[in-house]
């Protein structure tokens, strides 16, 4: 038998077979094969093998993960490895909102990262619109859109953008990431009811959501052809598994550019004479958040136990920018 992973927690996995029976499984051994040395062995979207147990119908054991078309997932900072969150995504949407809480671009960037590591498209939408949008909201959202990615205003309390949000996941697989209190859930119950996700408020004094879905959840909507993976409010949102040098492949407006460095492919975009990428910032051809973002990034990367090198590159990412005295914000 085969069937879809719909949820996975303590290593029990809820799966919906290819029989329409959906049945509460683990697994046939530790670790499924080939899964050696990640945090989690399933994640919601991975399709599996089973066997159906002969005492009940509704439990199984499932023996065989059948290979992945890509994947979004974190690195899980307790776990010391990689957590898939999603699997065999067609899309990746990254809610945020204006206020409560703020917009924090920085997020929305590694979150790019992300999709552009499953090279999939990357789909911005800010919800809570009803709330007021300002200027420098507005500001990096028409960067997402001048980088190709698309935007979306929505709002669940009043229902904006909420057809249009329909339409861009029409037919596809969608993981939906965000900062707790940004309203993933309440967007998902304005388009499709019958949904009944939770929502909860945001902590005033914290300016913070409180979590409301506690581990990821592959929804199938009414249609019959769109799949939404609702994820958990993620507060550190920590990057691994991309070489520091390669980093600049995954933000659209530095890979044009790098080529063009003195040093071509080898540059890191840091302080080298005749850096292409550097000048466009300081230029303002690159946007400066954005390249801090990749500094910042880049850092974590470089000073990760899988890429330090003894020469300090992480250390001489940071001194750079201080030094350049960009304006930055501590959003992530």
């Amino acid at each position: 038998m085969k069937g879809i992973v719909l949820s996975a927690t303590n290593n029990l996995f809820s799966v919906l077979c290819d029989d329409g029976t959906k049945r509460l499984c683990s697994l046939k051994g530790k670790r499924v094969k080939d899964m050696e040395g990640t945090y989690n062995s399933l994640a919601s979207g991975d399709r599996v093998e089973l066997e159906i147990d002969p005492e009940s119908d509704k439990k199984g054991l499932v023996t065989e993960l059948e290979r992945r078309r890509n994947f979004f997932g974190r690195f899980n900072e307790k776990g010391k490895a990689a957590q898939a969150i999603a699997t065999n995504i067609d899309l990746v949407v990254c809610v945020s909102s204006p206020r409560l809480p703020p917009f924090r671009p920085r997020f929305v960037d590694r979150v790019a990262v992300l999709a552009e590591a499953a090279h999939v498209p990357f789909l911005v939408v800010l919800n809570k619109a009803d709330l007021g949008i300002d200027e420098e909201t507005e500001d990096r959202l028409a960067v997402y859109q001048e980088l190709g990615y698309e935007v979306l205003t929505a709002s669940a309390e009043t229902g904006e953008g909420i057809q249009e949000l329909r339409d861009e996941l029409e037919g596809k697989t969608a993981v939906f990431a965000g900062q707790s209190g940004v309203g993933k859930s309440s967007l998902l119950n304005a388009l499709e009811p019958g949904l009944l996700r939770r929502t909860g408020e945001v902590s005033e004094k914290f300016d913070r959501g409180k979590h409301t879905t506690t581990m990821a959840v592959l929804l199938p909507l009414s249609d019959g052809k769109t799949w939404i993976v609702d994820t958990p409010g993620i507060r550190r949102l920590a990057l691994r598994g991309i070489e520091p040098d390669s980093l600049v492949a995954y933000f659209p407006e530095l890979a044009r550019i790098a080529p063009l460095c003195a040093f071509g492919l080898s540059c890191t975009h840091l302080e080298e004479v005749g850096c292409e990428v550097v000048a466009a910032v300081e230029s303002g051809a690159v946007h400066a958040d954005r390249y801090e973002s990749y500094l910042r990034i880049r850092e974590e990367l470089a000073s990760s136990a899988e890429y330090k090198k003894p020469e300090g590159r992480a250390y001489r990412a940071r001194r750079t920018a201080n030094r350049r005295n960009l304006d930055y914000h501590d959003d992530e």
